[in-house]
């Protein structure tokens, strides 16, 4: 079984503000351009940096983008999941769990930008339960993420390797110390996660096969096409 891939044809975000009344095409232009010069953060980022709408304003479009609910109050250490998902892999998706319901083995992950349904599928494959996403203020996140960095997580051990043989040779010394009683392994952006379960306890192994560098953004010239011109936000 494969994972999915992104869905299609979204409608993107900037052009969907217009529709909603939120923003002008002027505006987006402007944010579009902003974006461009400074080579960092999302068409969202700019669009609230500029003071053309609030952080909520985005959020509700950005949730209305993806087809999925704003996780308007949430308190993720209160989160009862079926498995702690590594801090790298949440900074990554600028993602966190916000909810577990354990009748249906249901875990709800918010998300900060774009709700990646890759990493969604392979976290169902690691933590053995169903995901479901919704969105959540970008900052909201990141100051949570932030606080997240300041607890240790023994259970996380992160390695910057490549090499293949590199890999093998942890993972059977970890194997062969933990003998754990389950192994999961899922390939999860610029992640292999491989989670040993000894009992209750996990340890999970994360081996980074891409630099942590920020995603370069397009550089596309704005042109008098508006659906040429917002094409580039819809994969911010």
């Amino acid at each position: 079984m494969t994972p999915p891939s992104q869905p299609p044809n979204r409608i993107p975000l900037g052009l969907l503000m217009v529709a909603r009344g939120k923003l002008t095409h002027v505006e987006v232009r402007a944010a579009l351009e902003a974006q461009r010069r400074a080579r960092y953060g999302t068409i969202g980022d700019w669009i609230e940096k500029l003071g053309f709408a609030t952080e909520q304003d985005v959020t509700a479009a950005l949730a209305l983008q993806w087809g999925c609910p704003v996780a308007a109050s949430f308190d993720p250490a209160s989160v009862i999941s079926p498995g702690d998902i590594p801090l790298p892999i949440l900074e990554a998706f600028c993602m966190l769990p916000v909810n577990y319901a354990a009748a249906t083995n249901t875990l709800y992950l918010a998300f900060g930008a774009r709700v990646d349904h890759a990493a969604l599928y392979a976290i169902e494959k690691i933590l053995d339960c169903r995901t479901q996403p919704c969105v959540a203020p970008p900052k909201r996140i990141a100051r949570r993420l932030e606080a997240m960095r300041q607890i240790p997580r023994p259970s996380d051990v992160e390695f910057a390797t490549r090499d293949m043989t590199e890999m093998a040779r942890i993972t059977s010394s970890y194997t062969s110390r933990l003998s754990p009683d389950e192994v999961r392994l899922s390939r999860v952006g610029r992640f292999i996660w491989l989670r040993l379960k000894t009992g209750v306890r996990a340890t999970n192994l994360l081996f980074c096969l891409q630099p942590n560098a920020t995603r370069p953004h397009p550089r596309l010239p704005f042109t008098s096409a508006t659906e040429s011109a917002y094409s580039q936000d819809a994969r911010l």
